[in-house]
């Protein structure tokens, strides 16, 4: 079994990077091969809008997002996670989902028809609002919706803004953990 795990985050070792640690982590206990991308270190070109993909279904730019895209196509699951950027996704997850037009099911679906991969959204924001973080979900929800990916389970946490805020809240760690040993429950009950 096989999990993609795509960080928004501009940072890699940021609330958000140590949270999918800990949902990471009893996947990878389970011998779950785990392959995790920072958008902040990865190189991803904006899109020019130029429309080719229309056309063949592929983009005329050659960056990290495809090899991002293979990895996901071959996965049982993906874990999307953003911190809260002016209450949405991150500017380089944005980008990410703007480069993902040629593969999704408004395009060339060829290739998504038939899959069965499941989708899981995580989110953290500073602020103490979870209607900010469902804001995030529902954009993550709506770029898996395009890929024919389910989202099957969500996490969110909320005041959670500098280093310190996370480790005064080590049950934010322990809920993480567990939640990664719930997705294996998941996919069993939705497959």
């Amino acid at each position: 079994m096989k999990a993609v795990c795509i960080l928004g985050s501009p940072k890699s070792n940021g609330n958000t990077a140590k949270i999918l640690n800990e949902i990471e982590r009893p996947l990878k206990e389970q011998r779950i091969d785990v392959v995790r991308y920072c958008l902040g270190e990865c190189k991803i070109n904006y899109c020019t809008g130029c429309v080719s993909c229309f056309k063949n279904g592929q983009c005329v730019q050659n960056d990290d997002v495809q090899i991002i895209i293979n990895d996901l196509f071959e996965s049982n699951f993906v874990i999307i996670a953003s911190p809260s950027y002016w209450g949405d996704v991150t500017g380089q997850m944005k980008v990410f989902i703007d480069r993902c037009t040629p593969y999704c099911n408004a395009r060339h679906i060829d290739r998504l028809s038939k899959s069965m991969i499941k989708g899981v959204a995580v989110a953290i924001r500073a602020g103490r609002n979870k209607a900010e973080n469902e804001n995030l979900v529902h954009t993550i929800e709506h770029f898996l919706g395009h890929l024919n990916i389910p989202l099957i389970s969500t996490f969110t946490v909320e005041s959670v803004d500098t280093a310190k805020d996370l480790e005064a809240k080590p049950e934010i760690l322990i809920a993480a953990y567990d939640f990664g040993k719930n997705i294996l429950t998941l996919l069993g009950e939705n497959n």
